[in-house]
């Protein structure tokens, strides 16, 4: 009878200790997070990724209760973070935003050691679009003259991209292919780069993201917009579309920003991320800090950005070849 006493203990004390995810083969701490959670931007600070990357991680630490330290780790268009990221321990302590395509197109080119396969995606936070723009002074009043003129003379245009495996460098060479417009990609470290390239006549053009550190300069005049990437005109922005102009192509430079994990890391810490960031993209101060413009209208999640990596990698997969 003593034994069975002593079974019965046992047993209770596993069933408790795994309903509070203890247990063995729970997959998750008692307490997630248990430790501050570091945040990787694989860019500099002040970028879209950066911005995303601190509006989110201060929620995240009012609901989940520990400190979020957002790292800035550029270099190698996001390797440097992506392989600190998986060099990690897969327990959700350590995080890394991501900027697709530009993450997929970095090890379809390169030989950076990791595929999608060795991530576990989170879920999406903003999804800023993408315009081919030139300055103020330039000649070019429209997306006609300025492929004339690369027809004609192919050292003639050069277009700005913020890195070198990114959609913009992607999407000026797809343009290349698919339309025989032959534009030089010049490529520089972010949109800040080739925004002081562009106005100072270092480069033609520049294919970059619309987003916060742009618009000032596209709002105040000093750049004007040929076209934009997106399959619709924008509804704050008075620009064309490259569809609207005979290119129907080329609507794949939106950049989406999302939340990864190291593989392996435990499906029910994936799903509390998951769930702090889908109630981070309906709180109404994390969507004045993100900019409601760039708030995906439905949030997509740990699946839908999983999809969006395998479509991304379909995509741009021969173009990355060429």
């Amino acid at each position: 009878m003593n034994r069975l006493r002593l079974f019965a203990a046992v047993l209770t004390a596993g069933l408790v200790l795994a309903a509070c995810g203890q247990g063995p083969g729970s997959g998750e701490p008692a307490a997630y997070p248990s430790e501050p959670i570091r945040m990787l931007v694989p860019y500099t600070a002040g970028g879209p990724t950066d911005i995303a990357a601190r509006s989110l991680a201060k929620y995240m630490e009012s609901t989940l209760g520990q400190t979020v330290l957002v790292e800035n780790e550029p270099g190698a268009s996001g390797s440097t973070a992506y392989q600190q990221l998986l060099s990690a321990d897969p327990d959700g302590h350590t995080l890394s935003m991501t900027a697709l395509p530009t993450a997929v197109l970095n090890y379809l080119v390169n030989d950076v050691g990791y595929t999608r396969e060795d991530f576990a995606p989170i879920g999406v936070i903003t999804q800023v679009p993408s315009a081919l723009v030139v300055p103020a002074s330039s000649s070019y009043a429209d997306l006609g003259a300025l492929f004339a003129d690369a027809r004609a003379d192919p050292a003639k245009a050069t277009v700005g991209t913020p890195g070198a495996t990114n959609t913009h460098a992607a999407e000026t060479r797809r343009i290349a292919q698919l339309y025989d417009v032959p534009l030089t990609v010049l490529p520089f470290n972010g949109n800040q780069e080739v925004l002081t390239a562009l106005l100072g006549g270092n480069t033609t053009a520049g294919f970059v993201n619309v987003s916060q550190d742009m618009l000032p300069s596209i709002e105040s005049g000093a750049l004007r917009v040929l076209a934009v990437g997106t399959e619709e005109r924008l509804p704050y922005l008075d620009a064309p579309t490259f569809v609207g102009q005979g290119y129907p192509e080329i609507t794949k430079s939106t950049t989406t920003f999302g939340v990864i994990a190291p593989g392996g890391t435990p499906q029910p810490v994936i799903a509390r991320l998951e769930e702090t960031m889908r109630a981070a993209s309906a709180d109404a101060g994390v969507r004045q800090g993100l900019d409601e413009r760039y708030v995906p209208g439905q949030f997509m999640g740990s699946a839908e950005l999983a999809a969006l990596f395998a479509e991304t990698e379909q995509t741009f997969r021969e173009v990355a070849g060429g």
